[in-house]
C-alpha cells in the first residue's frame, strides 16, 4: 500500500515523488526501530501466552508498548526541530528540501501510531490472534490510506502533504484497533 503511494506522488507530479520518497525513507528507518521492538515483544508475550501467564503478557505488552511510544515520541520530537536540516542531508534543490521539510514536519503526526500499530501487530499474532491483526492492517492502509490518499493529494489538491495524512489516518486507524485488541484479550 506504501509503495501504491508512489503511484499517487507520481499523479501529482515529479516534486512530489522525490518528496513521497524522502518522506517515506525517513519513516522507514525511523519505523525499523518499533519493528524490532515488536520482534521482542512477540518473544515475550508468546513465552508468557504459551506459559498462560496472563500477568506476563500484559507485562511484556506494556513494556514493549511504552518503549515505543517513548521512542516515537523522542523521534517525533527531534524530525519536527530537524526537518530541515534532514531535507538538506537528501537532497540540495531548494524546491524539494522546502516540499520535503514540510512534509516531514506532518509525518510527525503518524510515527507514534505507526510505531504502536507494528508492535501492536507483532504482540497479537505472538498470542496466535493471526487473522483480525492482518485484517485491520488491510483495511487500514488498504481500503483507508490508499483511497483517502488520493482523494487528499489530487480532488483535494493537498499533493504530498495529502498523501502523508493519509497514512497518518490510517496508521491512527490501525494502531487504535490493534493496541486496543491487545489490552482486549489481555483482560480476557
Amino acid at each position: 500500500a506504501f509503495s501504491r503511494m508512489n503511484m499517487v506522488a507520481g499523479w501529482v507530479g515529479g516534486l512530489a515523488v522525490a518528496g513521497w520518497a524522502i518522506v517515506l525513507n525517513v519513516a522507514a528507518i525511523i519505523f525499523m526501530v518499533p519493528l524490532g521492538i515488536g520482534a521482542a515483544a512477540s518473544v515475550l508475550v508468546a513465552g508468557a501466552h504459551g506459559a498462560d501467564d496472563r500477568t506476563g503478557v500484559a507485562r511484556a505488552g506494556t513494556a514493549a508498548f511504552s518503549l515505543t511510544l517513548a521512542f516515537t515520541a523522542l523521534t517525533t520530537v527531534v524530525v519536527w526541530f530537524g526537518a530541515s536540516l534532514i531535507a538538506g542531508l537528501y537532497t540540495p534543490d531548494p524546491a524539494l528540501m522546502a516540499l520535503v521539510a514540510g512534509a516531514l514536519g506532518l509525518a510527525c503526526l503518524f510515527f507514534v501510531a505507526d510505531g504502536l500499530q507494528v508492535v501492536g501487530s507483532h504482540a497479537l499474532r505472538a498470542r496466535g490472534d493471526i487473522f483480525v491483526p492482518t485484517l485491520i492492517q488491510i483495511l487500514s492502509y488498504s481500503a483507508v490510506m490508499l483511497p483517502l490518499g488520493w482523494a487528499m493529494a489530487l480532488p483535494f489538491g493537498l499533493g504530498l502533504n495529502g498523501i502523508v495524512l493519509a497514512v497518518t489516518v490510517a496508521s491512527f486507524i490501525s494502531a487504535g484497533l490493534l493496541v486496543g485488541r491487545f489490552w482486549g484479550l489481555a483482560e480476557r
